[in-house]
Protein backbone atom coordinates (compact mmCIF):
# COMPACT_ATOMS: atom_id res chain seq x y z
CA UNK A 1 0.00 0.00 0.00
CA UNK A 2 1.25 2.91 -0.81
CA UNK A 3 2.35 5.49 1.94
CA UNK A 4 -0.23 9.13 2.05
CA UNK A 5 1.61 12.17 0.39
CA UNK A 6 1.71 15.34 2.21
CA UNK A 7 -0.63 17.93 1.51
CA UNK A 8 -0.45 21.54 2.90
CA UNK A 9 0.83 22.25 6.15
CA UNK A 10 -1.91 24.95 7.73
CA UNK A 11 0.55 24.92 11.18
CA UNK A 12 3.44 25.70 8.80
CA UNK A 13 5.45 22.82 9.66
CA UNK A 14 7.68 20.77 7.94
CA UNK A 15 5.87 18.42 4.93
CA UNK A 16 6.97 15.23 6.92
CA UNK A 17 5.53 16.31 10.23
CA UNK A 18 2.18 17.24 8.65
CA UNK A 19 1.90 13.14 6.86
CA UNK A 20 -0.11 11.98 10.63
CA UNK A 21 -2.51 14.88 10.14
CA UNK A 22 -4.18 13.43 6.91
CA UNK A 23 -5.90 10.79 7.81
CA UNK A 24 -9.85 11.18 6.95
CA UNK A 25 -8.97 13.92 4.71
CA UNK A 26 -12.50 14.02 2.28
CA UNK A 27 -12.40 15.38 -1.01
CA UNK A 28 -15.83 16.35 -2.75
CA UNK A 29 -16.21 16.88 -6.39
CA UNK A 30 -19.15 18.60 -7.56
CA UNK A 31 -20.40 17.23 -10.90
CA UNK A 32 -22.93 17.44 -13.74
CA UNK A 33 -22.82 15.95 -16.60
CA UNK A 34 -20.60 17.76 -18.84
CA UNK A 35 -17.17 16.68 -20.18
CA UNK A 36 -15.32 19.66 -17.84
CA UNK A 37 -17.25 17.59 -15.11
CA UNK A 38 -15.36 14.52 -15.84
CA UNK A 39 -11.80 16.36 -16.06
CA UNK A 40 -12.88 17.40 -11.99
CA UNK A 41 -13.95 13.63 -10.97
CA UNK A 42 -10.25 12.80 -12.42
CA UNK A 43 -8.16 15.29 -11.18
CA UNK A 44 -10.29 14.71 -7.36
CA UNK A 45 -9.75 10.99 -7.49
CA UNK A 46 -5.86 11.28 -8.06
CA UNK A 47 -6.14 14.02 -5.12
CA UNK A 48 -7.87 11.59 -2.92
CA UNK A 49 -5.63 8.79 -3.68
CA UNK A 50 -2.80 11.15 -3.37
CA UNK A 51 -3.59 12.32 0.52
CA UNK A 52 -5.01 8.58 1.01
CA UNK A 53 -8.29 10.64 1.36
CA UNK A 54 -12.13 9.43 0.87
CA UNK A 55 -14.27 10.81 -2.03
CA UNK A 56 -17.64 11.94 -2.65
CA UNK A 57 -19.20 13.17 -5.15
CA UNK A 58 -22.05 16.15 -5.44
CA UNK A 59 -24.54 16.73 -7.94
CA UNK A 60 -26.92 19.91 -7.78
CA UNK A 61 -30.63 19.49 -9.18
CA UNK A 62 -33.00 23.14 -9.77
CA UNK A 63 -34.91 23.59 -6.84
CA UNK A 64 -38.21 22.94 -6.81
CA UNK A 65 -39.31 27.05 -7.23
CA UNK A 66 -36.60 26.77 -10.38
CA UNK A 67 -38.78 24.06 -12.19
CA UNK A 68 -41.93 25.05 -11.72
CA UNK A 69 -41.22 28.52 -13.09
CA UNK A 70 -40.19 26.94 -16.29
CA UNK A 71 -43.11 24.22 -15.85
CA UNK A 72 -45.78 25.26 -14.37
CA UNK A 73 -48.25 22.12 -15.18
CA UNK A 74 -45.50 19.73 -13.94
CA UNK A 75 -45.80 20.85 -10.21
CA UNK A 76 -45.07 18.04 -8.25
CA UNK A 77 -48.47 17.06 -5.44
CA UNK A 78 -45.82 15.61 -3.38
CA UNK A 79 -42.28 14.49 -2.82
CA UNK A 80 -42.39 11.20 -4.34
CA UNK A 81 -41.67 12.67 -7.95
CA UNK A 82 -38.45 14.89 -6.37
CA UNK A 83 -37.45 11.37 -4.74
CA UNK A 84 -37.30 9.60 -8.05
CA UNK A 85 -35.71 12.79 -9.97
CA UNK A 86 -32.80 12.25 -7.49
CA UNK A 87 -32.29 9.12 -7.18
CA UNK A 88 -32.07 8.21 -11.30
CA UNK A 89 -29.60 11.54 -11.40
CA UNK A 90 -27.68 9.42 -8.71
CA UNK A 91 -27.77 6.12 -10.75
CA UNK A 92 -26.85 8.70 -14.08
CA UNK A 93 -23.83 10.00 -12.19
CA UNK A 94 -22.96 6.26 -11.09
CA UNK A 95 -22.94 5.03 -14.61
CA UNK A 96 -21.06 7.73 -16.20
CA UNK A 97 -17.83 7.59 -13.39
CA UNK A 98 -17.80 3.96 -14.41
CA UNK A 99 -18.32 4.38 -18.44
CA UNK A 100 -16.41 7.46 -18.61
CA UNK A 101 -13.09 6.84 -15.81
CA UNK A 102 -13.82 3.07 -15.06
CA UNK A 103 -14.33 4.95 -11.70
CA UNK A 104 -17.09 3.36 -8.84
CA UNK A 105 -18.39 6.11 -6.84
CA UNK A 106 -19.63 4.72 -3.33
CA UNK A 107 -20.94 8.05 -2.14
CA UNK A 108 -22.94 10.69 -3.88
CA UNK A 109 -24.58 13.31 -2.74
CA UNK A 110 -27.62 14.42 -4.68
CA UNK A 111 -29.12 18.20 -4.01
CA UNK A 112 -31.25 21.26 -4.98
CA UNK A 113 -30.89 24.64 -4.90
CA UNK A 114 -28.45 27.37 -5.92
CA UNK A 115 -25.25 25.29 -7.44
CA UNK A 116 -22.53 26.99 -5.46
CA UNK A 117 -24.43 27.70 -2.62
CA UNK A 118 -25.34 23.25 -2.01
CA UNK A 119 -21.77 22.44 -3.00
CA UNK A 120 -20.17 24.72 -0.39
CA UNK A 121 -23.43 23.67 2.09
CA UNK A 122 -22.52 19.72 1.39
CA UNK A 123 -19.11 20.61 1.73
CA UNK A 124 -19.02 21.73 5.21
CA UNK A 125 -21.74 19.56 6.10
CA UNK A 126 -19.57 16.26 5.41
CA UNK A 127 -15.85 17.82 6.23
CA UNK A 128 -14.44 18.29 3.14
CA UNK A 129 -10.70 19.23 3.32
CA UNK A 130 -11.10 20.06 -0.97
CA UNK A 131 -14.07 20.60 -3.12
CA UNK A 132 -12.89 19.96 -6.96
CA UNK A 133 -14.89 21.32 -9.51
CA UNK A 134 -14.33 21.14 -13.70
CA UNK A 135 -14.04 24.50 -15.36
CA UNK A 136 -15.08 25.05 -18.95
CA UNK A 137 -11.79 26.74 -19.54
CA UNK A 138 -12.83 29.71 -21.55
CA UNK A 139 -11.38 31.90 -23.21
CA UNK A 140 -11.32 35.87 -23.67
CA UNK A 141 -14.55 37.92 -22.97
CA UNK A 142 -15.99 34.74 -21.48
CA UNK A 143 -13.34 33.98 -18.76
CA UNK A 144 -14.40 38.27 -17.40
CA UNK A 145 -18.09 37.38 -16.44
CA UNK A 146 -18.77 37.37 -12.84
CA UNK A 147 -20.59 34.66 -10.73
CA UNK A 148 -19.46 31.95 -12.59
CA UNK A 149 -19.88 28.50 -9.85
CA UNK A 150 -16.32 27.77 -10.07
CA UNK A 151 -15.46 31.41 -8.35
CA UNK A 152 -18.53 31.63 -6.27
CA UNK A 153 -17.66 28.34 -4.74
CA UNK A 154 -13.54 29.48 -4.56
CA UNK A 155 -15.38 32.41 -2.38
CA UNK A 156 -17.39 31.12 -0.15
CA UNK A 157 -16.20 27.46 0.51
CA UNK A 158 -14.67 26.95 4.38
CA UNK A 159 -12.26 24.78 2.41
CA UNK A 160 -9.32 24.54 -0.35
CA UNK A 161 -10.75 24.71 -3.79
CA UNK A 162 -9.29 22.88 -6.73
CA UNK A 163 -10.97 24.17 -10.22
CA UNK A 164 -9.86 21.81 -12.18
CA UNK A 165 -9.10 22.33 -16.50
CA UNK A 166 -7.69 19.83 -18.72
CA UNK A 167 -3.43 19.85 -18.79
CA UNK A 168 -2.38 21.33 -22.07
CA UNK A 169 1.34 20.75 -20.97
CA UNK A 170 2.60 18.75 -17.62
CA UNK A 171 5.77 19.78 -16.44
CA UNK A 172 5.10 23.24 -14.07
CA UNK A 173 3.08 23.98 -11.01
CA UNK A 174 3.34 27.67 -10.14
CA UNK A 175 2.98 28.44 -6.37
CA UNK A 176 1.84 31.91 -5.30
CA UNK A 177 2.30 33.87 -2.35
CA UNK A 178 2.70 37.18 -0.52
CA UNK A 179 4.48 35.51 2.41
CA UNK A 180 2.01 36.33 4.74
CA UNK A 181 1.15 33.80 7.72
CA UNK A 182 -2.13 33.21 5.06
CA UNK A 183 -0.34 32.41 1.44
CA UNK A 184 2.21 30.06 3.62
CA UNK A 185 0.40 27.24 2.87
CA UNK A 186 -0.09 27.57 -0.67
CA UNK A 187 3.50 27.03 -1.09
CA UNK A 188 3.63 23.81 1.17
CA UNK A 189 0.61 22.80 -1.17
CA UNK A 190 2.27 23.47 -4.42
CA UNK A 191 5.11 21.51 -3.50
CA UNK A 192 3.23 18.45 -2.57
CA UNK A 193 1.47 19.11 -5.90
CA UNK A 194 4.59 19.00 -7.85
CA UNK A 195 5.91 16.10 -6.12
CA UNK A 196 2.54 14.16 -6.76
CA UNK A 197 2.61 14.80 -10.47
CA UNK A 198 6.54 14.66 -10.94
CA UNK A 199 6.54 18.63 -11.97
CA UNK A 200 9.01 21.22 -11.31
CA UNK A 201 7.73 23.84 -8.70
CA UNK A 202 7.98 27.60 -9.10
CA UNK A 203 7.02 30.28 -6.00
CA UNK A 204 6.40 33.56 -7.49
CA UNK A 205 5.60 36.51 -5.15
CA UNK A 206 4.62 40.06 -6.76
CA UNK A 207 5.83 43.65 -6.30
CA UNK A 208 3.74 46.38 -7.07
CA UNK A 209 5.49 49.46 -7.56
CA UNK A 210 3.56 52.62 -7.83
CA UNK A 211 2.41 53.52 -11.70
CA UNK A 212 3.54 56.88 -13.10
CA UNK A 213 -0.24 58.33 -13.22
CA UNK A 214 -0.35 57.52 -9.50
CA UNK A 215 2.78 59.53 -8.89
CA UNK A 216 1.67 62.36 -10.92
CA UNK A 217 -1.77 62.35 -9.28
CA UNK A 218 0.07 62.08 -5.87
CA UNK A 219 2.11 65.14 -6.52
CA UNK A 220 -0.87 67.32 -7.37
CA UNK A 221 -1.95 67.15 -3.54
CA UNK A 222 1.56 67.01 -2.40
CA UNK A 223 1.73 63.11 -1.46
CA UNK A 224 3.56 62.28 -3.93
CA UNK A 225 6.75 59.52 -3.53
CA UNK A 226 9.79 59.66 -6.47
CA UNK A 227 9.77 56.92 -8.44
CA UNK A 228 11.42 54.12 -7.79
CA UNK A 229 15.01 53.69 -9.34
CA UNK A 230 16.24 50.89 -11.55
CA UNK A 231 18.77 50.19 -8.20
CA UNK A 232 16.17 49.95 -5.82
CA UNK A 233 13.76 47.76 -8.02
CA UNK A 234 16.66 45.33 -8.39
CA UNK A 235 17.76 45.55 -4.64
CA UNK A 236 14.16 44.62 -3.65
CA UNK A 237 13.71 42.14 -6.15
CA UNK A 238 16.64 40.22 -4.49
CA UNK A 239 15.58 40.62 -1.22
CA UNK A 240 11.91 39.12 -2.28
CA UNK A 241 14.16 36.63 -3.84
CA UNK A 242 16.14 35.67 -0.79
CA UNK A 243 13.07 35.85 1.82
CA UNK A 244 11.30 33.08 -0.62
CA UNK A 245 14.50 30.81 -0.57
CA UNK A 246 13.85 31.18 3.53
CA UNK A 247 10.67 30.88 3.60
CA UNK A 248 10.75 27.25 1.42
CA UNK A 249 13.86 26.43 3.62
CA UNK A 250 11.80 26.35 6.68
CA UNK A 251 9.08 24.41 5.13
CA UNK A 252 11.15 22.10 4.14
CA UNK A 253 10.74 22.56 0.56
CA UNK A 254 13.69 22.09 -1.77
CA UNK A 255 14.43 22.50 -5.65
CA UNK A 256 11.68 25.28 -6.22
CA UNK A 257 12.89 27.74 -8.59
CA UNK A 258 12.22 31.73 -6.90
CA UNK A 259 11.04 34.56 -9.02
CA UNK A 260 10.22 37.82 -7.88
CA UNK A 261 7.79 39.27 -10.58
CA UNK A 262 6.38 43.08 -10.75
CA UNK A 263 3.15 44.77 -11.39
CA UNK A 264 -0.54 43.46 -10.03
CA UNK A 265 -0.41 40.17 -8.46
CA UNK A 266 -3.24 38.67 -10.01
CA UNK A 267 -1.80 40.27 -13.71
CA UNK A 268 1.44 38.65 -13.14
CA UNK A 269 0.84 35.24 -11.41
CA UNK A 270 -1.56 34.60 -14.94
CA UNK A 271 1.39 35.91 -17.02
CA UNK A 272 3.91 33.75 -15.27
CA UNK A 273 1.79 31.08 -15.96
CA UNK A 274 1.08 31.26 -19.25
CA UNK A 275 4.42 32.34 -19.99
CA UNK A 276 5.46 28.60 -18.27
CA UNK A 277 2.84 26.42 -19.82
CA UNK A 278 2.07 25.29 -16.15
CA UNK A 279 -0.51 23.12 -15.65
CA UNK A 280 -1.35 24.34 -12.13
CA UNK A 281 -1.75 27.51 -10.60
CA UNK A 282 -1.57 27.80 -6.49
CA UNK A 283 -2.65 30.43 -4.54
CA UNK A 284 -3.86 31.36 -0.93
CA UNK A 285 -7.20 32.25 -0.10
CA UNK A 286 -8.22 33.49 3.09
CA UNK A 287 -10.67 31.80 4.85
CA UNK A 288 -13.16 34.93 6.02
CA UNK A 289 -16.40 34.26 6.57
CA UNK A 290 -19.77 36.33 6.31
CA UNK A 291 -19.54 39.83 4.56
CA UNK A 292 -16.10 39.67 4.29
CA UNK A 293 -16.12 36.30 1.53
CA UNK A 294 -18.33 38.59 -0.47
CA UNK A 295 -15.57 41.10 -1.32
CA UNK A 296 -14.76 40.92 -5.06
CA UNK A 297 -11.68 40.92 -6.52
CA UNK A 298 -9.46 38.77 -4.37
CA UNK A 299 -6.17 37.62 -6.12
CA UNK A 300 -7.74 33.79 -5.89
CA UNK A 301 -11.05 34.67 -7.65
CA UNK A 302 -9.11 36.76 -10.20
CA UNK A 303 -6.14 33.90 -10.82
CA UNK A 304 -9.09 31.57 -11.24
CA UNK A 305 -11.32 33.85 -13.83
CA UNK A 306 -8.29 34.37 -16.17
CA UNK A 307 -5.64 31.87 -16.41
CA UNK A 308 -5.99 28.82 -18.83
CA UNK A 309 -4.54 25.88 -16.16
CA UNK A 310 -6.10 24.23 -12.73
CA UNK A 311 -6.02 26.44 -9.86
CA UNK A 312 -5.93 25.72 -6.23
CA UNK A 313 -7.15 28.12 -3.74
CA UNK A 314 -5.41 26.86 -0.48
CA UNK A 315 -8.06 28.07 2.50
CA UNK A 316 -6.03 29.04 5.48
CA UNK A 317 -6.71 27.18 8.50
Amino acid sequence: MRPARPSFNPEGLTAPAQVSMLAGVNVLAAVDFGDSSLEGLRQARALAHAVGGKLAVCHVLPGVRDVSTLFPDRQPENGAELTAEEQAARRALVARARDKLGLELSEVFVERGSAYAEIVRRAEAWGAKYIVLGSHGRTGLARAVLGSVAERVVRHAHCSVLVARPVQKPGVVLAATDLSDASLPAVAEGAAAAKRLGARLVVVSAIEWPDPISISAGSLIGVASPAPSVDLKREVASALRSTLEQALARLGVQGAEVRALEGSAPTEIVRAAEELDAELVVVGTHGRTGLLRLALGSVAERVVRSVHASVLAVRAA
